[in-house]
């Protein structure tokens, strides 16, 4: 028997490490009295590694009941904030429409994210988009976080965390659900998902629509989002099947049509016109230019084929992938040079007109398109030592142009119809490979695993300056070791887990940082040296994690606090730096109708020199240099001391369900000055959920369900940008704040047939 059980904990750990890696295809529930259940068995020990996962690593699961008793308006912002260490923010103030994260403190071109195990993060940005995957929440199976650089994962590096995002899988029985709800700021959303339902123990398939509509907070910050997603599993015929094999195909589709709101609110206008949005306003103001929205479609396929055999201990997956983007984002933009788009002057008689108004397109059409594989095999070399061997490669390939257009001009009825000004090109190869080994004896856990990265990325054509931003890049010597060991122990039925894990991450700029660079300094691939330490207590209604990091960082790429002209945030390589911190999560449960989960995340970032710069212009605003000061161990911007959330769950009666949520957010520094004029306040937010099951139904599931966000109208700034410079011999500058909705509501009815 200890044999067994022994083997069974080393097939537990040994999916734990593929999980963040793996598609979703291993991550189904089957009823036991399924004729392909035994196959299945030890697969099936996925719905407990998050848990196990918990123990070893500094990472958080959320389930799929978590995600439907916190989906809120919509917005994936409200799963996030359940994440220890993350914060979130979005353009319109209600997390519809474009939204960001941060963990630890860098932002989310820096964290990694995987979608069913491919690669999510854009290849050129490095940024992982959500608007483009509308209503995410609503089909997501789970979603798991490690925090750190974690195990090495296909795409971009990890700097502050990576995150797997495993979609919904196809039910052994059908069903057809409606949900509809309506709340404030006009939102509207609709979502119908049905599944066949396992299908002559053959094929099972599931198909979910959704549309939200909403005006945002913000004035003009409309969304109009859809999405189609579709997932079939097709297994061997029973005949056939001696073991776990089979095809599973995804296709996610989206579509989303925003007012842009990239711009902020200037922090004068913060106490008199919270919601005031420049974006589309001209002549003073007094004139709005209502289509200023962007509009991108995306679509990812995704072909996987998995194998187990449970008597060889052995499993594989092979994918492959193609994501397909392409859309434009439209400006009115306000008495600008004909030089600048690169046309000449206008002569009008013997007038000479130099500028006039134009409205413009600027376009993405992009392929991202690769395979991954993984191979797993597991040995017991002699009773209660296991060992497992794992292999993992990927290789993607990314082309994306960038152009603009003129669709609309005063002064130019000769020019050509949708005249195109500029363009530039990105072409993209990246491909990784790890070789992993872990060992297992009682309650000792050791794993090593080491991850070799490829880049040659290569920038052409010009850019919207009309500059020539041709270059090229090969970054080959990325070698990334990773190692973690722990040990579990019980005493007096209660679990002890002590847990120590070193890795390296290796980093290149993105397309944004080599182009955009200020004062001529081109930036270089950043090196991260992750160091985590922890402890876990887990006894029966209790339990507590105690985890601390220290992340040292050799040219840390940080935020200046700027923007480049699409609202893309700005940043500068910086030689020594690190952030260095505990974070402490708690969850206890004393009655089965209430739980508690507590995280706290108190934490120093610091740069220990800092040259900032700041620019300088004559009292005629022509260029004139640049200023330096030199500084010691500033606050790394954006990145808060304290971070902490409380989770009340009530189920006062049967099948009703009351979810408190609040999130405190300590100041923030916009740039690395240390500039008290230049922060984010602290703010502290509570949303409240509330569920209801009619009980008593023949063949119908009803429910009701309604969300309180801000419940008490907290006025709050989530993110925020500023320019700084000299003029003549003042100081100078320019900023915007993105403040978040107070008090606003949706409720609607699920209906499951």
């Amino acid at each position: 028997m200890k044999k067994q059980n022994y083997t069974s904990r080393a097939s537990r750990l040994f999916s734990i490490l593929l999980c963040s890696f793996l598609p979703s295809a291993f991550s189904q529930t089957i009823p036991p009295d399924t004729v392909f259940t035994r196959t299945l068995m030890s697969v099936e020990v996925l719905e407990k590694a998050p848990e196990s996962l918990e123990k070893t690593f500094s990472a958080t699961t959320i389930t799929r009941t978590d995600i439907q008793n916190n989906i809120g308006n919509g917005s994936i912002n409200n799963l996030f904030e359940l994440i220890p260490s993350m914060i979130t923010t979005s353009d319109a103030g209600t997390g519809l429409g474009y939204t960001y994260m941060q963990l630890r403190g860098t932002n989310q071109t820096r964290i990694n994210v995987t979608f069913n195990g491919v690669a999510l993060n854009d290849a050129e940005s490095q940024g992982t988009w959500l608007v483009n995957l509308p209503n995410l929440g609503s089909v997501i199976h789970s979603l798991n976080v490690q925090r750190g650089v974690g195990m090495s994962d296909n795409g971009a590096a990890a700097f502050g965390g990576s995150m797997n995002i495993s979609t919904l899988v196809p039910t052994y029985k059908p069903f057809v659900e409606l949900t509809t709800a309506a709340g404030s700021f006009n939102t509207f959303k609709n979502t119908i998902t049905a599944s066949t339902g396992m299908i002559k123990d053959v094929v099972a398939t599931t198909v979910s629509y959704s549309n939200i509509l909403s005006n945002g907070y913000i004035n003009n910050a409309k969304a109009n989002l859809n999405s189609l997603f579709f997932s079939t599993d097709i297994f061997l015929p029973k005949k056939q099947r001696k073991n776990f094999s089979k095809l599973k195909m995804n296709v996610f589709y989206g579509n989303e049509k925003t007012g842009l709101a990239w711009n902020g609110v200037p922090s004068y206008l913060l106490e008199t016109n919270r919601k005031y949005n420049s974006c589309g306003l001209y002549n003073d103001d007094t004139q709005h230019y209502d289509n200023e929205t962007d509009n991108y479609q995306q679509i990812h396929y995704q072909l996987f084929y998995d194998y187990k055999n449970s008597k060889k201990r052995f499993e594989m997956n092979i994918g492959a992938h193609l994501t397909r983007g392409i859309g434009y984002y439209e400006q009115y933009k306000e008495n600008k040079k004909f030089s600048a788009y690169g046309l000449p002057i206008f002569i009008f008689g013997n007038d000479t007109v130099k500028k006039t108004d134009f409205i413009t397109r600027k376009y993405l059409d992009n392929y991202f398109y690769g395979i991954v594989f993984s191979a797993t095999k597991e040995f017991e070399i002699k009773e209660e030592h296991v060992l497992f061997l794992s292999a993992r490669a990927a290789l993607n390939h990314y082309t994306g142009k960038h152009y603009g257009t003129i669709i609309w001009g005063k002064y130019l009825d000769n020019l050509t119809p949708n005249y195109e000004w500029y363009r530039g090109a990105g072409n993209k190869w990246q491909g990784n490979v790890v070789a992993s080994l872990g060992y297992i004896y009682k309650g000792l856990f050791a794993y090593i695993d080491f991850q070799y990265r490829y880049i040659n990325y290569k920038i052409s054509g010009t850019d919207d300056d009309l500059r020539d931003i041709e270059q090229e890049y090969v970054w080959d010597k990325f070698l990334n070791p990773k190692a973690a060991v722990s040990y579990t122990w019980q005493k007096h039925d209660i679990e002890h887990t002590a847990y120590f894990s070193f890795a390296v991450a290796n980093r290149e700029p993105t397309r944004s940082d080599l182009i955009d660079a200020k004062f001529g300094i081109i930036p270089t691939h950043e090196t991260l040296y992750d160091f985590e330490l922890g402890y876990t207590l887990n006894m029966n209604k209790f339990r507590f994690n105690a985890n601390g990091y220290y992340m040292l960082y050799d040219n840390q790429l940080v935020l200046t606090g700027q923007i480049n002209d699409v609202g893309a945030a700005i940043m500068t390589n910086v030689k020594d730096s690190y952030r260095l911190g505990i974070e402490l999560v708690a969850s206890y449960q004393p009655v089965k109708f209430f739980q508690w989960k507590i995280s706290g995340t108190f934490s120093l970032n610091k740069i220990l020199d800092f040259e900032h710069f700041v620019e300088k212009y004559d009292e005629d605003w022509e260029p004139d240099g640049f200023t330096t000061t030199l500084m010691k161990s500033t606050t790394i911007s954006f990145s808060p001391a304290i971070v902490a959330s409380n989770l009340f769950q009530f189920y006062p009666f049967k099948n009703f369900g009351v979810n408190l949520v609040t999130q405190f957010v300590s100041k923030r520094y916009i740039d690395n000055s240390q500039d008290e004029r230049h922060i984010l306040k602290p703010y502290c937010v509570n949303n409240l959920n509330l569920s209801y099951e009619i009980p008593k139904l023949k063949k119908v599931a009803l429910s009701l369900f309604f969300s309180v966000n801000n419940i008490f109208n907290a006025k709050y700034e989530s993110n925020a940008w500023v320019w700084r410079a000299v003029v003549g011999q003042e100081d100078y500058f320019e900023d915007g704040y993105f403040p978040q909705a107070g008090i606003n509501f949706l409720g609607g009815v699920k209906v499951r047939f």
